[in-house]
């Protein structure tokens, strides 16, 4: 008997695999920010799929209870937020880091890797944008993770 129930729970893994939180923060990315920033409105999947929360500025935060993070739309910005004390891990952040930037390179191939796109030396942080700095034309994606600032860390992509 046990050994069947076992070898299910090994099935079933295969069959459903678990995402890691890197990934599904990279899923929420692709499912929420990529399609809000060519201009859907993702409120009724965000109600079907989130828990909705108060912000500030009586914006809308989504929590997303699976990968312990925050989702939020701003104008012109789509922004995925992990805060301590469920804040990424250094590890998870070098994995999302990673995920990210395939995303970048498939979707966003005309935004430029910016090198200086940092908040600071302890930091994981990576910036692809296109247009100048401070005009109205920049745009971009934006991670940065801070695991090792205690009760301050936490992670912050947005696009």
């Amino acid at each position: 008997m046990a050994l069947g129930l076992i070898a299910g729970f090994e099935l079933a893994s295969l069959l459903w695999p678990v995402q890691s939180r890197a990934e599904r923060i990279a899923t929420l990315f692709k499912d929420y920010c990529l399609p809000y920033a060519r201009g859907k409105d993702l409120t009724s999947q965000a109600l079907v799929h989130l828990v909705a929360e108060g912000g500030d500025l009586g914006t809308t935060r989504w929590i997303d209870t699976k990968s312990a993070s925050y989702l939020s739309f701003k104008p012109n910005r789509c922004v995925l937020e992990t805060t301590a004390p469920n804040a990424l891990s250094r590890p998870q952040s070098a994995e999302l880091s990673d995920l990210i930037e395939a995303i970048v390179m498939q979707e966003f191939p005309d935004l430029t890797f910016d090198p200086t796109a940092t908040l600071g030396p302890e930091t994981l942080s990576k910036g692809w944008f296109a247009g100048r700095p401070q005009s109205a034309q920049r745009r971009g994606v934006f991670f940065s993770a801070y695991p090792d600032w205690g009760a301050s860390a936490g992670s912050i992509l947005f696009l």
